[in-house]
């Protein structure tokens, strides 16, 4: 079984800056790196260049690959409520994120839903992201499609109405562990959807019941390492795995407890916790 691609969604070292996200990369033996607009910006503007930031994940072993992530394929990029950090990686133009992964060399989008519940009909979606994936199947790049519990594209039955209805050839729906725990848990579905539409997961843990003051305020700073929750973190990753078409997977675990640790830390942390879960569930991982 050939081994997934090891990416390091930078989630767990997100104080520390991209410097930070390529020595967290570094130390957990990662294969890939994904690279949010906000850091790439903050790069720039702390004297890096573009080939510079390259060389670093290049050096790390694990070569910049994904962008994380992009709202603008739906007609509103971000939601009523906003914090000015998640303002600053959702309003962003489609235009502008074509840009860095050419600068960069990436070859991945992740597309998120910046809108609330309700506030966009499924033909707009439809239509959006259809134009969207065809864009970018001319430049070369796989669609990841993540839905979220707390936007308007809430649960996995959401992003497959968007991805049967546009059927396309470079994209499907990327699997985040915790979102499918905390959202309808629609494990049946999951098995029925073909596995070309399957390709990525990312890895985190957590209660299984809201912690904090809402579902956003969990998810960004109460999640756990795999394996240190309650969620069936293992479960869910064969579900996928035993299609035989997962191509990449990784941490992303938001939290406090993850804020509190340097960024070799988290790297070893992260990886050896998402490794152990990948493993047990019978997916191939580099080696460190």
């Amino acid at each position: 079984m050939k081994a997934i691609d090891f990416v390091f969604w930078p989630a767990s070292a997100r104080v520390h800056g991209f410097r930070g996200h390529v020595e967290a990369a570094r130390s957990g033996g990662f294969t890939s790196m994904a690279i949010a607009p906000e850091t790439y910006l903050e790069a720039l503007e702390s004297g890096l260049t573009p080939s510079e930031m390259r060389k670093m994940a290049e050096d790390a072993g694990a070569p910049l690959r994904y962008l994380d992530s992009l709202t603008d394929w739906a007609p509103i990029r971000v939601p009523t409520e906003c914090s000015p950090a998640l303002r600053a990686r959702f309003d962003v133009s489609t235009d502008h994120c074509f840009h860095i992964c050419e600068k960069l060399g990436l070859n991945s989008i992740l597309a998120v839903p910046g809108f609330d519940e309700g506030s966009v009909e499924l033909t707009q979606l439809v239509d959006g992201f259809g134009r969207f994936a065809e864009r970018a199947s001319v430049e070369g790049y796989w669609i990841d499609l993540e839905f979220m519990p707390f936007r308007g594209m809430a649960n996995l039955s959401d992003a497959w109405a968007i991805i049967s209805a546009v059927n396309p050839s470079n994209a499907g729906i990327l699997v985040d562990v915790w979102h499918f725990s905390k959202g309808r848990y629609e494990l049946d579905l999951l098995k029925t959807i073909p596995g070309q539409f399957l390709a990525g997961m990312q890895i985190a843990d957590g209660k299984m019941t809201q912690v904090g003051t809402s579902l956003f305020d969990d998810t960004d700073k109460y999640r756990n390492f795999p394996g240190e929750g309650e969620m069936d973190v293992v479960g869910i990753i064969q579900a996928v795995a035993e299609k035989q078409c997962l191509r990449h997977a990784g941490p992303e675990v938001f939290s406090l407890e993850a804020d509190a640790l340097s960024a070799e830390e988290t790297g070893k942390t992260s990886a050896e916790t998402t490794r152990h879960a990948l493993l047990e569930a019978g997916v191939a991982v580099p080696g460190r």
